[in-house]
């Protein structure tokens, strides 16, 4: 990227893709600072050669004293809004003016400081419905989940600083998979697979990257400087039901034999999830994620993996190390 390798600011290190950005640099001699919101260093950060700082990127100051004497910030925890939006009830907080503001701070952060920024948006920004019925079901899914909207947003902003000159790398993953993920475990398939809490499959397709993949394509494209130009990264096309068979086949449980269609699926969780919200309670499924899996189904085949010489792992490696670290940290 022009200058020696030094110090690495990473923003949501503690975060499944930001973890395995932290861990790469360290493994490429870099100098890493991880920063997140809790007071002690999450597991996946523990015994790490790192140095860990809490805070809020929200406060005012808090960025400019987390990257001066940095060389590098990578944005790993972007807003990522994953509440859906129901009629007649009145969303917590307003996604796209806090993506906005937020946005903004990063951008004159990194200004001020002269250094590369590498932000890790979503696959999302990428596709493009072909068909009426694919503009139809893309258009209702925007209008009851702002994820889609924030993360064009936050990446149109950034496209526009690069043309001004801000050095920024913008990676787009698809569905990300490996060891270190600390998600919600509602959000997490794989032990909810192993448990018996998922009872069938949609007929819908996949396509999932190795989270150090990803990682390893973030620092190539540093070194080939691959300034304001979206990087789509993806891996394995895969069919539910395939994808659901291989986690089961490796973690020794028998693979549900339930299907439905992605749209029914997607109807049949909405109205759940509106009514657990309408009660005030927690939903036990998240919609969203099966929200953004359709889109897969518009998504243009080609990935930068390969231009960047990175040649993705086996899935089922990729599913094995997944299965050890979930059941290591008990999910399943």
């Amino acid at each position: 990227m022009g200058r020696a390798k030094s110090s690495a600011l990473v923003i949501g290190a503690g975060g499944h893709v930001g973890n395995a950005i932290a861990r790469a640099l360290l493994a490429a001699g870099w100098t890493v600072t991880a920063c997140g919101r809790r007071r002690t260093p999450p597991l996946n950060l523990r015994n790490l050669p790192l140095t860990y700082r809490t805070g809020d990127v929200e406060a005012p100051g808090q960025l400019d004293r987390w990257i001066d004497h940095h060389d590098l910030v990578v944005d790993a925890a972007a807003p990522y809004p994953m509440e859906l939006i129901f009629p007649g009830v009145e969303p917590k907080q307003a996604p796209f003016a806090a993506a906005e503001v937020r946005t903004a701070r990063i951008i004159e952060a990194i200004k001020r400081h002269d250094v590369t920024l590498v932000y890790v948006g979503s696959f999302i920004s990428q596709v493009a419905p072909r068909t009426a019925a694919q503009r139809l079901r893309a258009r209702l899914i925007r209008w009851t989940l702002p994820y889609f909207e924030v993360k064009e947003l936050i990446e149109s902003r950034l496209l526009d600083a690069s043309r001004r000159g801000l050095r920024v790398i913008l990676l787009n993953p698809t569905y990300c998979l490996g060891p270190w993920d600390l998600h919600d475990r509602r959000v997490c398939t794989i032990p909810l697979l192993l448990s018996g809490e998922i009872p069938g499959w949609i007929t819908q397709m996949l396509n999932v990257v190795d989270v150090r993949d990803l990682a390893a394509a973030a620092l190539r494209a540093l070194a080939t400087e691959r300034f304001g130009e979206p990087l789509l990264i993806s891996g394995h096309q895969i069919s539910t039901y395939d994808f659901y068979s291989l986690i089961c086949r490796l973690g020794g449980v028998k693979t549900p034999r339930f299907a439905t269609s992605a749209t029914l699926a997607m109807i049949g969780s909405y109205l759940l999830e509106m009514g657990y919200s309408v009660l005030g309670q927690q939903t036990p499924i998240i919609t969203a994620g099966m929200m953004m899996a359709t889109a897969i189904d518009y998504l243009e085949t080609g990935s930068a993996l390969k231009g960047l010489g990175i040649v993705p792992r086996p899935l089922s490696e990729t599913v094995r190390d997944a299965i050890e670290w979930y059941r290591m940290i008990g999910y399943c």
